[in-house]
């Protein structure tokens, strides 16, 4: 499902992926609310969405549709290339993320991914984004718990809430709960700069892959 307010963009889109034989086109939105109920009805693997959007970003309909729909992998495509933009679409749910001045010749590639589970977004702007990122001093007391760090592996490895419920066999609750108390432990404000901050102090280490 493509979401784009453009309609001669949404238009590019279909066409660069027409010649795909295991890509299908299901229908367009053009707004937040339209996408959501286009979701709802649609029940598509995955979502194109544009970063920006009227009455709402993209990121915004990603979190309304992740909530209702949290199997539906989510690819933002902008034009607004940053770390700043791709932290927000990480932070939204969406498993990859790709350029439009780079002519959607990532496009197939990247939803490919999406339909296994797996984040792809541009080395260059998780490094930037890396790069940005202040050293937080890590609480005192804040040593994380068996569980939270293999939750926080799992997100190192670039797996949804979704996946990482199947794969610990917990309630999507509990999940939510692990992630929440990860983020506050390492004074983080978003997945991404948990494990970038993880990495960083070397708790990863200790975790078997």
């Amino acid at each position: 499902m493509i979401v784009d307010d453009h309609e001669l963009v949404a238009e590019a889109l279909r066409r660069a992926l027409d010649a795909e034989p295991d890509l299908v086109v299901m229908g367009y939105a053009h707004t937040v609310a339209d996408a959501v109920q286009l979701a709802r009805e649609l029940r598509p693997d995955v979502v194109l969405m544009d970063f920006q959007l009227p009455e709402g970003g993209g990121s915004d309909a990603t979190v309304l549709i992740k909530d209702e729909l949290p199997d539906v992998a989510v690819v933002m495509i902008s034009g607004q290339s940053d770390g700043a933009a791709l932290a927000v679409a990480l932070e939204a749910g969406c498993t990859g993320f790709v350029n439009k001045a780079e002519h959607f010749r990532h496009l197939p590639s990247a939803i490919r991914s999406a339909l296994a589970g797996e984040v792809r977004v541009p080395p260059a702007l998780v490094e930037e984004l890396a790069a940005s990122l202040r050293p937080r001093p890590v609480p005192v007391g804040s040593e994380l718990t068996p569980r939270e760090l293999e939750v926080l592996q799992l997100l190192a490895d670039g797996q949804s809430t979704a996946a990482i419920v199947h794969d610990l066999v917990l309630s999507v609750h509990t999940v939510r709960n692990h992630v929440r108390n990860v983020l506050s432990k390492l004074n983080a404000q978003s997945r991404l700069e948990a494990v970038a901050i993880a990495r960083r102090e070397g708790l990863l280490d200790s975790v078997t892959p």
